[in-house]
């Protein structure tokens, strides 16, 4: 036999014996494999989550020193709201990098929905549902988390915009930063029962693992 039959052929029985492995994994096994595969999925959330903080304090820091500044300086107040602009806007691909990590790590889970039918032992199967319903009132969560984000960020570029211009009245500008203020309260509301529901998520898994037997000492949702 050629070297080159032998490698084939060693291959061949390679693929057989995982394809096997595969098969004669139970719906625990394969569930346990999916949601460390959402784990993976979900860092991309966990990456932003930093840079995101330190673009808002940059910002909240710019804007308060604008504050500060005279009609006379009015040139350092357009630099500083360009700065302030250039920042938001980073956030802007951050939130879609973050949106996009959720959104596969979901599309992942999904498979965990349709092995739940396949588990034969009650409890695990009761623990198993608690888990998916769980993650479903995360998912849309986020959603919700999400979109109040978006639209603060949005007001935050308005603002910025409008502290360039000369002829802007402090009515103007309280009136809208009092609206900004009310729509990061909503961000935070939203922002608490999605942190609320993770924390649900990960003891919940805890619980299944342990019912599966499977270690508990595993990475959680970010």
């Amino acid at each position: 036999m050629s070297i080159r039959k032998t490698v084939f052929v060693t291959f061949l029985l390679l693929t057989i014996v995982m394809s096997g492995c595969s098969v004669d994994q139970t719906a625990e096994e394969k569930i346990y494999d999916h949601l460390e595969k959402t784990v993976s999925l979900e860092k991309g959330f966990s990456d932003v989550q930093k840079p995101l903080v330190e673009a808002e304090k940059k910002e909240q820091t710019l804007f308060n020193e604008m504050l500060g500044l005279s009609m006379k300086e009015f040139d350092k107040i357009k630099q500083m709201a360009d700065e302030a602009i250039a920042s938001a806007e980073s956030r802007q691909e951050m939130i879609q990098k973050e949106k996009q990590s959720i959104e596969e790590a979901y599309e992942q889970f999904k498979s965990v929905k349709e092995l739940a039918d396949e588990i034969e032992e009650e409890k695990i199967k009761s623990s198993a549902g608690k888990l998916i319903q769980t993650m479903d009132d995360r998912h849309t969560s986020y959603q919700d988390l999400n979109k109040a984000y978006a639209e603060a960020l949005n007001m935050d570029l308005e603002l910025y915009a409008l502290l360039k211009k000369e002829d802007l009245s402090m009515d103007e500008l309280e009136t809208f930063t009092e609206n900004l203020n009310k729509q990061y309260e909503d961000v935070l509301n939203k922002q608490d029962s999605f942190n609320r529901l993770t924390d649900q998520y990960n003891e919940q898994k805890k619980d299944f693992y342990k019912l599966a037997g499977f270690s508990t000492d595993e990475k959680k949702a970010s």
